[in-house]
């Protein structure tokens, strides 16, 4: 009986252990999820600013392009790292963001003033799509 209860218990604690670490381990990759998506978020901030300074301010020099390029580049780099770590609805909110930026970029708003107001106003959209996907998928 004795040998037993030891098995028993022997078998439950390592239950528990195996429970407390897969814990962790969701916590620390939920992290490592959170921190993914700011430093995604920060490179959208980023090429929203290069875009705003094209078609609010008229710079479209070769530092101006230069700026739009690394910031195309880091935002595509941050979002396939969100399509590494996180599931696919919010890789696809991600993608379609990133996409919107891209183009207006590139290739401006839709015609109207102001201009900054036409840049936010193409995006807003998919951003707020992104943000509250990531919210939910989240909590």
């Amino acid at each position: 009986m004795s040998t037993l209860a030891q098995y028993s218990l022997g078998r439950a604690s390592e239950q528990a252990e195996v429970r407390r670490s897969l814990r962790e381990r969701v916590e620390v990759r939920r992290g490592e999820r959170v921190t993914r998506l700011i430093d995604f978020l920060s490179a959208v901030q980023e090429a929203e600013r290069v875009a705003v300074d094209r078609y609010h301010h008229g710079e479209s020099d070769e530092q101006w392009q230069a700026r739009a390029k690394q910031s195309i580049d880091r935002m595509w780099v941050a979002q396939k790292t969100i399509h590494m770590l996180c599931g696919s609805e919010v890789n696809d909110a991600a993608r379609l963001l990133a996409y919107d930026v891209q183009n207006v970029i590139r290739n401006g708003p839709a015609p109207g003033e102001p201009r900054d107001e036409m840049v936010w106003a193409y995006i807003r959209p998919n951003r707020r799509a992104f943000l509250d996907l990531v919210r939910d998928h989240l909590e």
